[in-house]
């Protein structure tokens, strides 16, 4: 097998890769994560984006194809300066789990009168 077609092949699924990032947040940018037309356009568009895609890197002329997918690869980087640097967003913190995030969320906890005033009688008496 010939190494240079080997190589071709790991570059197209890291270009499939960023053409399917980049058309998915586009999708989610302009149509919102949810809804019926959001929906139908992440599962017909963002597999289109990527088969086009990469019909157009394999028939550009063999000078031009790792300059024509290389352009998704710098896009998603670019992306990522754009989100850490200008953005601000760390990509170190580690992500919060759903008992933290639930518990972040939660307004706090209302007790009613009765339970109250057992707490306060409680408490006074823990006092004495």
């Amino acid at each position: 097998m010939n190494f240079e077609f080997f190589a071709f092949l790991v570059f197209m699924s890291f270009v499939s890769f960023a053409i399917a990032f980049l058309a998915y947040a586009m999708v989610v940018r302009f149509m919102g994560k949810e809804g019926f037309l959001s929906r139908l356009s992440q599962i017909i568009l963002v597999p289109a984006c990527v088969v086009i895609y990469d019909f157009i890197c394999i028939a550009s002329p063999s000078s031009y194809r790792y300059l024509v997918g290389g352009l998704p690869l710098l896009g998603v980087a670019g992306l990522a300066l754009y989100y850490r640097f200008v953005k601000g967003e760390d990509f170190a913190d580690p992500p919060k789990t759903p008992t933290e995030l639930a518990q972040a969320n939660a307004e706090p906890k209302k007790f009613s009168k009765k339970s109250a005033r057992i707490h306060a009688s409680r408490k006074k008496r823990g006092r004495e």
